[in-house]
């Protein structure tokens, strides 16, 4: 639930730099949520396996934490990233 609020949210702030850049807002959001689920399913598919191992055997806190909320700031750095890189390019 907090992922799709988070990516919605990535959708607005694309859409809105896209009026500003002179892109297509309608394109730029699609690019962003793609980017953000591109990330978030990469790091669900080949890092969230080996950390939800390390926190079953070690009982830590921050690493359940880490493997329950970790893909959404990491896709979330990534798309604010490229939105900040790219924004201003076409």
């Amino acid at each position: 639930m907090l992922s799709s609020i988070v990516a919605a949210a990535f959708a607005v702030w694309y859409y809105f730099t896209a009026q500003k850049t002179g892109r297509d807002p309608v394109n730029w959001a699609i690019v962003g949520l793609v980017i953000y689920f591109i990330v978030a399913l990469s790091w669900t598919w080949f890092v969230t396996p080996s950390l939800k191992d390390a926190a079953i055997h070690s009982q830590s806190k921050l690493l359940m934490y880490i493997t329950r909320y970790g893909f959404i700031v990491v896709a979330s750095v990534c798309a604010v990233f490229y939105n900040l890189k790219f924004a201003g390019k076409k």
